[in-house]
């Protein structure tokens, strides 16, 4: 599947005028831009109304046109990133800022951007940024009453994304970012002010500004450099780049006779998004706390303003179900991961923002990695011809919804009724990217199916091959009732293995791999045309299903004092340890009011000695109240 490219770009400076130089350079040519290739094969152009660049009503065809005078280069609209509307967590509550040093909770005011004012729904205190109450504040006391307007003194933090515009017709302009060749040159779309070096490293007089495009010396070969970009075919990207140059430690694009631009001020190439392997400096813009390898938030908290350092970048889902994460640098072994708030591409430029969307802003891209290749083998089949086989190679009725799916095995089976054998991937289970809110599909564990090597595209994790295909022909012989008898063996520990915390605890789809495993073994050991591969594979699914289950009590400092990072775990683990695919009961917090008698259904925790879970059985039984002990253990 291909991945969706998320990105984000850092703030930039205001701009001045266009780079004569370059600008002069672009004007004695053809005078031609290209349009970079899009989805549908049309841009969106502009219109020019009283100095100001907008969409216009009709797209036009990706193709080559003749521009006229000379490109006008723009300072570029104004993205705000923080503001008023941004929530600080203290103590884990939420935040307004309201500056001059004072907060107020997020629970009790309303926001007015446009006019930097605060309404409060109710009687609040103003605190400190500790969370501690203000004696004073700005000259009279620290307390507001319902209704009151509170103005915010603080300033707005915001990047620009500026252009240069080239006229290709009647009050029709297209932008850089819709370029790809300008006078039949690749051009380097340039997205901060840039000098222009030497072969020394040593800075020019010549300063390239943001939003320019400049031609690059050298061809694109099919390959990766520390700085490449990427084009699809049949759903898998191919990677290409131009010479990069390290000068002094830092890389480089040449684009002339000893004139060199760092690559790190390039954000694209020939118009599509230009990758780097290098760490990137990513800026926190908002309050954020981590995650863990699994992509379940912990108590670690990244403050607005922090600059981090990133060396990876993944994805998951899609839709309304996407997501995506810096993972932090040097954490490989225990990944601790950022989420980057990013949702959708920016279709009309090689600028992606943020600022509405998360807590982060970086002038450099990461080539987007998918999570499920970092912990899966995953297949993905190569065109319509999706087919599932059984463990005598011969094909089966099976259908699934996965759009991927996690392979465990690479194997040799032999088809007695063809006599030949061939290779296959053992499946493990379906991974289903959602696709919106409507969607309430699941990752399903597939048992004792295969799918041909040939059939289907392999990424993630590498499996070598148990086999050859004259053991795969020996094989297909009748199993004997000894090799039978170790199945029995094998399962003979099901019902302890149903009852420990591994099994009891761990998600859904591991649980029922461990229970198609057992089914199968038990109908291997029962059936008497069972092949020695049969029982063989039977066997190696249960150890492997054994093997998979992870269920934990998640680990807390103190469990009669949860924080609101760790509920949200223990009520993480409660529903998946519950949820059984269909029908199954639900977990939820209750809140025990002062007013009323009782616990009550709630928003969020607030703290053991007044929240509850509360298993909701279905048809209207009675619920349940929940130990934490069940779920929880102090470190």
């Amino acid at each position: 599947m291909k991945l969706n490219r998320k990105i984000i770009s850092s703030a930039v400076a205001l701009l001045a005028t266009a780079s004569a130089g370059l600008l002069t350079a672009q004007t004695t040519h053809a005078q031609s831009v290209t349009l970079h290739q899009t989805y549908d094969k049309t841009v969106l152009p502009y219109i020019r109304q009283k100095g100001k660049f907008t969409s216009a009503n009709k797209t036009i065809k990706v193709k080559n046109y003749k521009y006229y005078g000379k490109p006008t280069l723009t300072a570029g609209s104004k993205f705000v990133y923080a503001n008023s509307t941004t929530m600080y967590t203290i103590n884990g509550d939420d935040y307004f800022y309201l500056g001059d040093g004072g907060y107020i909770k997020a629970q009790n005011a309303s926001v007015q951007p446009q006019k930097k004012l605060f309404i409060l729904n109710q009687n609040s205190y103003v605190y400190d940024k500790n969370g501690k109450r203000l004696k004073t504040f700005r000259g009279g006391r620290a307390y507001f009453t319902t209704n009151s307007k509170v103005k915010y003194t603080g300033s707005e933090e915001f990047y620009r994304k500026p252009y240069v515009y080239y006229r290709i017709g009647n009050n029709t302009y297209v932008n850089s970012g819709q370029i790809s060749k300008v006078n039949g040159k690749g051009v380097l779309f340039v997205s901060q002010n840039s000098y222009v070096y030497n072969s020394k490293g040593q800075h020019q007089k010549r300063l390239i500004e943001a939003g320019e495009l400049v031609p690059y010396t050298g061809k694109v070969v099919n390959k990766s450099n520390q700085y490449f970009y990427t084009e699809y075919k049949d759903r898998q990207p191919n990677f290409y780049s131009i010479k990069n140059y390290k000068i002094k430690g830092n890389y480089y694009f040449r684009i002339g006779k000893n004139q060199y631009i760092k690559a790190n001020n390039i954000n694209a190439i020939n118009g599509e998004t230009l990758y780097t392997k290098q760490p990137i400096k990513v800026k926190i813009i908002t309050d954020t706390y981590a995650y863990n390898k699994d992509l379940t938030q912990i108590d670690k908290m990244y403050r607005k303003g922090q600059t981090v350092t990133a060396d990876q970048m993944i994805t998951t889902g899609m839709g309304d179900f996407q997501a995506s994460y810096f993972r932090v640098k040097g954490t490989s072994k225990d990944p601790v991961y950022i989420n980057t708030g990013l949702y959708e591409e920016d279709a009309d430029s090689p600028y992606v923002w943020s600022g509405d969307q998360g807590p982060t802003l970086a002038k450099q891209y990461l080539f987007p990695e998918s999570y499920n290749d970092l912990i899966y083998t995953v297949a993905s089949f190569k065109g319509n011809n999706v087919a599932f086989y059984n463990v005598n190679g011969e094909k089966t009725n099976y259908k699934t919804d996965g759009d991927q799916l996690a392979v465990n095995q690479k194997i040799y089976l032999w088809n007695t009724k063809e006599n030949k054998a061939e290779l296959y991937y053992h499946v493990q289970n379906s991974l289903v990217y959602k696709t919106g809110a409507e969607d309430d599909r699941h990752d399903t564990a597939i048992s004792n199916l295969y799918v041909k090597a040939d059939d289907v595209a392999i990424s993630g994790q590498k499996l070598t091959t148990l086999n050859t295909a004259s053991e795969a022909e020996a094989d297909s012989k009748l199993a004997t009732n000894s090799e039978k008898a170790e199945l029995t063996q094998a399962i003979s520990d099901a019902a302890s293995v149903k009852d420990s915390i591994k099994y009891r605890l761990d998600n859904w789809v591991d649980r029922s791999l461990y229970d198609q495993a057992v089914e199968n073994a038990q109908t291997i050991a029962q059936d008497k045309n069972a092949t020695k591969m049969a029982v063989k594979e039977a066997l190696w699914q249960v150890d492997f299903a054994k093997k998979n289950l992870k269920g934990a009590k998640v680990k807390v400092k103190d469990i009669n004092n949860l924080t609101a990072i760790e509920a949200a775990q223990v009520l993480n683990v409660i529903r998946q340890a519950y949820y059984s695919g269909k029908n199954y009961p639900m977990v939820s917090v209750y809140q025990k009011w002062a007013h009323k008698p009782g616990y009550y259904p709630a928003e969020g925790w607030k703290g053991n000695d007044k929240t509850r879970y509360y298993l909701i059985p279905s048809g209207g039984a009675k619920k349940k109240l929940l130990n934490f002990s069940d779920f929880a253990t102090e470190k």
